[in-house]
Parts: C-alpha cells; structure tokens; sequence
C-alpha cells in the first residue's frame, strides 16, 4: 500500500512572525519596517542556504536603515534568537491541521528554507512531537526552489513524489514540487489548507 505523507513548509504556512521584526528593531536601534525591508534583502536566500549566522547579518544589517551596531559578535546570540524565535510559535489553525492528521496517523514532515540554527532549535518547539522530521534547507545546503532540495527529500524517505502531499506559499516551490510527481497545494490560509486535505483524504 502507498504510504501518504503531509509535508508543509513553516513560515507563512504553519507560522506567521510573532514579534520578530519588533525584536530585532529592540536589538538594533531602529523601526520594525526597516528590519523587515533588509531582513528579506538579497542575502537570506544565501542564509536558507547555510551561510553562517554572522555572514548573514554582516551582508543584511547594512540594508536595515538605522541599525545601530558597534559589535556585531556581541549581539550576535540574540539576533539568532530573536529570528528562530519569531518563528517557532505556530497559529492554532495550523496545530489543529497537524493534530488531525497525527490522529488519523498521517506521517508528517516539515521542509523549510531555514537557516542552520532553526535545526538547532526546533525540538524544542511545542509542537515538535506532532512532526516526525524537520528538513532545513540551512543543513541541507540548497534550498527551494532548487529541484535538488526535493529529490534528496524523496530519498531521504525512500519514497517517490506520488506519495507526498505539500504545502507552501510560494508557487515556484509548488511548481518545483508538482513537476517531481509531488501533490503540491498552494497555501492560502489554514481554513483552504484544510479543505484541500480533505479533498485529498487526509481529513474528513
């Protein structure tokens, strides 16, 4: 029998930043809006990737208006914790979609662009035991939408895109996805999420 297997992606899918732009802004000396703006700049991908934690913030805190650091290796430890952190708590939408499927017996994954310190963080968060494995593109060294990230997936878990069912916000990730076999959805909020599950037969 074909195995069904749910992976989603984390941020924006099961988790939206809960005080994270205002976090860093404390950290920094500046506004939540200019953290924002540079925090996405053209170097995060890189960071997803599994450029360290001090690379990244040395290419981003140039593009965050007002930042004020005299010491980055200082202040270093709580950059880190401010950005997993902002993440690690997911809406109560998406815990009821996991809880769901945990108890239908659903084996669910999470795949993530990530930095490396998100794999250092994330057996502690709360809803970790609803997960049976984190895939962080930072530990991984590629990220989505590489083809790559999805076929090392695949092996890792011995199976083929046919029985894997994927959720994520960002269409070229759905589309890398979809061209591989895999049943790919693309995230609009928890309420769709859940509808298109039970279509698929995960949930009733």
């Amino acid at each position: 029998m074909t195995q069904h297997v749910a992976i989603f992606d984390l941020g924006m899918v099961l988790s939206t930043p809960t005080g994270l732009y205002e976090g860093l802004a404390t950290i920094l000396g500046c506004t939540p809006a200019a953290v924002e703006k540079g925090f996405w700049g053209p170097h995060r991908h890189s960071y997803d990737e599994g450029i360290s934690d001090r690379a990244y913030w040395e290419l981003a805190l140039p593009l965050i208006d007002g930042a004020e650091v005299r010491d980055l290796d200082a202040i270093l430890p709580q950059l880190v914790a401010a950005d997993t952190g902002g993440w690690r708590k997911i809406r109560d939408g998406a815990q009821a979609i996991l809880e769901a499927l945990a108890a239908r017996g659903t084996r669910v994954f999470v795949l993530s662009n990530a930095p490396r310190s998100f794999a250092d963080t994330a057996a502690g968060f709360d809803w970790a035991h609803l997960v049976e494995r984190f895939f962080f593109s930072g530990v991984m060294g590629v990220a989505k939408p590489s083809p790559e990230i999805y076929a090392r997936v695949e092996e890792s878990m011995g199976l083929t895109g046919e029985a894997l069912w994927f959720v994520d916000d960002k269409i070229e990730n759905v589309t890398t996805a979809s061209t591989r076999g895999w049943h790919s959805h693309l995230w609009v909020d928890d309420a769709d999420t859940r509808a298109w599950l039970a279509a698929e037969g995960f949930l009733s």
